[in-house]
């Protein structure tokens, strides 16, 4: 089951690979530009097995770490944790 602790994880390395803050609030919003997108999925696909297609990712261009898990909680029920 993926957290909220492991969506911090998966948006934290892709923060720190552009320079970003080593830490995040789990409500500060963090700009998905289209490298972090694609380092998003590969994270998913690489740690939870989860596949999703970069042109079927409707992410928001700035979601927080808790906006996050819920969009994968919605997406994928079985594999995320319903914790907030």
């Amino acid at each position: 089951m993926i957290t909220v602790e492991d969506a911090r994880s998966i948006m934290t390395e892709c923060l720190s690979m552009s320079d970003g803050p080593a830490t995040i609030d789990l409500d500060s919003p963090v700009v998905i530009d289209s490298f972090t997108l694609v380092w998003i999925l590969h994270l998913l696909e690489e740690r939870h097995d989860i596949e999703i297609a970069p042109e079927q990712a409707d992410f928001p261009s700035s979601m927080s770490v808790r906006e996050f898990h819920g969009y994968l909680a919605t997406t994928f029920p079985d594999r995320v944790s319903r914790e907030s």
